[in-house]
């Protein structure tokens, strides 16, 4: 009996071990312990070749929406600042973002999630032509590195220190 319950255990401990793997390999990796995941929604507009003015006109353009969570607590993060070129958006109260570009032959994007103190996570780029809907969820990791105190820079002693880690050779 005591047989069965060893076999037993081996595989519910492996059943979570690989459960837990496969979680944690569906996120991009990044430079850091965060990552994203990238979801295409359902739905393709026609494939014809359109001006700028008649996709703005027609309405056609595909919407880029996601969550930011901490990746730890799979909470959601609020007044996250995502960049897309030169834009800038915040997540709400509840991590959640969204908007709309245009859909044009060619169009690809990245985006980066930045707020303190987590750790920043950027996507690669990413190819929205012909697509309805985007979806883009980040996870973000906690920057656990220490704080430096710089409150003593401009004293002479910080001048000595400096002075000295510029002569040394």
């Amino acid at each position: 009996m005591k047989k069965y319950k060893f076999i037993v255990l081996v595989f519910v401990c492996l059943f979570f071990m690989i459960g837990y793997s496969f979680a944690q390999t569906k996120l991009i990796p990044t430079n850091n312990k965060g990552g994203y995941t990238v979801t295409i929604g359902k739905g393709q507009l026609n494939n014809k070749q359109e001006t700028v003015e008649v996709l703005i006109r027609d309405g056609k353009s595909v919407t880029i929406r996601g969550h930011v969570f901490d990746v730890k607590t799979g909470k959601p993060l609020s007044n996250v600042q995502l960049t897309d070129g030169c834009f800038k958006f915040f997540t709400t109260d509840e991590g959640e973002y969204s908007f709309r570009t245009r859909n044009l032959e060619g169009n690809s994007f990245y985006m980066r999630a930045v707020v303190y103190p987590f750790l920043a996570v950027e996507t690669d780029y990413i190819d929205i032509y012909n697509k309805k809907e985007v979806i883009v969820d980040f996870y973000l990791m906690m920057d656990e590195r220490p704080l430096f105190d710089c409150s003593g820079i401009g004293s002479d002693r910080h001048k000595r220190i400096q002075d000295e880690l510029n002569d040394l050779k």
